[in-house]
């Protein structure tokens, strides 16, 4: 009898695990929502409640005395939520704000939980993404980019001058295999490598090696994939880019897979990036109008050679290896700094005191 979890022939299983990120505890609402007072300028953060590097952002932000909105997409069954679209201003729970800045970071709608009924569902989940978007469009300033996938950051690059594997997308594993020269491939997800089925349960699958021969072809074609050349190399690095300013970690792993599957299996030191890897992740940045991404780099004879940027990228997996809390602090004096722009008479702390200000937190992630 065949494996009942085998994938179809001509199919790559991807290694995988699920991740439950539901809200532990009931959201809490408050009364203010009915006041109509005077819109404070405000941080718009929208995400979910298991960011907990928002969390802490938001934590320095307070401390640094800069009101923070958040709206989490797995805390939506009871929002009340006005726009006004003319005054740029939102009423929440939190009463009425006027966004500065807004960052969209992990904001799924596939979180909100449903009726059962499909097209309720449906609709209830695509008027939240509507939505959301005209929340983010509100501030002045949106650290989240326009939308680009991978074969769009590499075609940049490309015309850039800057490095990158050779890469296809293919429903053919077969015609894969025929289509490089190199022992070694990597094989990943075309578009997320979470989806979200049940609303907070993530099923993640994530990027493998294998080797070139043994991809085989089927009877039928599988998901389109990305198939990329496996190039050796001296370093591979993590580059948070922070609207100018950039944190560089060399992250040593034994597969592609070990940061969500064997976390202990990963070493992560803080290093100063070479004015190559500076320049690359620039450049690429201002190409990509980004102005926060992660970006992944892998050095083989002092040349970068780039990845892929992810505008979402986790940083506390990075500052827990390397002992700092850099990325942190980054992150709030860049939310400080678009806030002071939008709005000038709402003096937002500079990096340096915002750094004072953040004490204990600043030098260590728990």
């Amino acid at each position: 009898m065949p494996d009942a979890g085998a994938p179809p022939p001509g199919e790559f299983r991807f290694p995988g695990q699920v991740v439950d990120v539901r809200p532990r505890k009931a959201r809490a609402t408050g009364g203010a929502a009915g006041s109509r007072r005077r819109p404070r300028p405000a941080v718009l953060l929208l995400s979910r409640a298991c960011d907990e590097e928002l969390g802490d952002v938001q934590a320095l932000l307070a401390t640094a005395g800069i009101p923070v909105v958040r709206v989490n997409a797995d805390e939506l069954a009871d929002a009340r939520l006005v726009i006004d679209a003319a005054a740029g201003t939102v009423r929440t729970d939190s009463g009425w704000s006027a966004p500065t800045v807004s960052w969209t970071r992990h904001f799924s709608c596939q979180a909100i939980e449903g009726t059962g009924d499909p097209g309720d569902d449906l609709f209830l989940r695509e008027s939240w993404h509507a939505a959301a978007a005209a929340l983010a469009a509100l501030g002045a300033a949106d650290v989240a980019p326009p939308p680009g996938g991978l074969l769009a950051q590499l075609r940049i690059a490309r015309l850039h001058r800057v490095r990158v594997p050779r890469t296809i997308v293919t429903t053919d594993l077969a015609g894969a295999r025929d289509a490089f020269q190199c022992r070694r491939l990597v094989v990943k997800a075309v578009h997320r490598h979470f989806t979200e089925a049940t609303p907070g349960c993530l099923t993640g699958r994530f990027p493998a090696v294998v080797e070139r021969r043994e991809l085989l072809g089927g009877s039928r074609a599988g998901p389109p994939v990305i198939v990329q050349e496996h190039v050796e190399h001296d370093a591979e690095l993590r580059i948070y880019y922070l609207d100018g300013r950039i944190h560089g970690f060399e992250i040593t792993k034994e597969s592609p897979a070990d940061p969500w599957l064997a976390p202990g299996r990963v070493g992560v030191r803080m290093v100063t990036p070479s004015s190559a890897v500076a320049a690359a992740t620039r450049l690429l940045a201002t190409a990509m109008s980004l102005r926060y991404g992660a970006f992944d780099f892998l050095v083989r004879g002092g040349t970068p050679i780039f990845l892929e940027v992810n505008p979402d990228g986790d940083w506390r997996w990075a500052e827990r290896g390397a002992g700092t809390g850099v990325v942190t602090l980054g992150v709030a004096a860049m939310l400080a700094d678009l806030h002071r722009e939008a709005a000038p008479a709402d003096r937002a702390p500079p990096f340096d005191l915002l750094t004072f200000l953040s004490g204990h937190r600043g030098r260590h992630q728990s």
